[in-house]
């Protein structure tokens, strides 16, 4: 074990909680001397069993604490950063990751070029799906290169409730790539993984045809953009890309 190593982590971490030496031996449920022998003395050697209350009270692992990892650095990253989210955040970056797996461009066993198409069904309320657990594979491979670049999954509109805006079984392809602007139809995830699909404006987020309510600016930090709609499909046809 390096205890070098060890110290300056538990250093770092400590100055990252914000915690005094004090509060976090509370925290940890350890005596204050043990900490400050630990990171700041002479100590030689450390059990295991307060390594697992330090690694308890930093809400990471031993390994963490030991600079021992099986994930690559990137992924080490990562999970630092998820550990200083809040609840609410983490359920966000869950729904992304989904949509990321599901959604991502792939090549299918023929050689075709496919991205997923939800297929929102069950009853609406308030503009939001209950249920788009359902999935078709659209194929895109004679795409202009532009667009199949930038698309990563669509929406089958599968309801009147747009129209004229959007009709019964349209396809909006949406992008994860560019960020919303002014007047982009989006769509939105909320905490509780509901998606809704709004316009965004400079006074919030607009239902599209009237269909849903409002959100205001003010409520727009419980919202998270999850794809900008590029372009609707009517009824499939290659030639509306020449």
């Amino acid at each position: 074990m390096n205890l070098r190593s060890l110290r300056d982590n538990l250093k770092i971490k400590l100055k990252e909680s914000d915690l005094t030496l004090n509060e976090f031996s509370l925290h940890a449920d350890l005596s204050e001397d043990t900490l400050r022998s630990l990171i700041y003395g002479d100590a030689k050697d450390i059990k295991l069993s307060t390594l697992i209350k330090i690694a308890d009270a930093f809400h990471c692992s031993i390994d963490t604490i030991l600079s021992r990892s099986v994930y690559s650095r990137q992924e080490d990253e990562l999970i630092q950063r998820l550990q200083k989210l809040s609840e609410r955040s983490i359920h966000t970056v869950q729904t992304l990751i989904q949509l990321e797996e599901i959604s991502h461009l792939t090549v299918s066993n023929t050689g075709r070029d496919t991205i997923q198409i939800f297929l929102p069904t069950g009853n609406m309320k308030d503009g939001y799906f209950y249920d788009n657990t359902l999935f078709e594979a659209l194929d895109i491979t004679e795409y202009p290169y532009s667009l199949k670049n930038a698309v990563d999954f669509g929406i089958k509109i599968l309801s009147t409730c747009y129209e004229p805006y959007y009709c019964l079984n349209d396809i909006l392809l949406f992008s994860q790539k560019h960020p919303p602007q002014y007047n982009d139809i989006v769509l939105y995830t909320d905490s509780e993984g509901h998606i809704y699909i709004r316009k965004y404006t400079a006074a919030g987020l607009m239902p599209v045809n009237n269909f849903g309510t409002s959100i205001s600016l003010n409520e727009m930090h419980n919202y998270t953009a999850v794809g900008v709609a590029l372009k609707v499909l009517k009824e499939f046809n290659i030639e509306q890309f020449r």
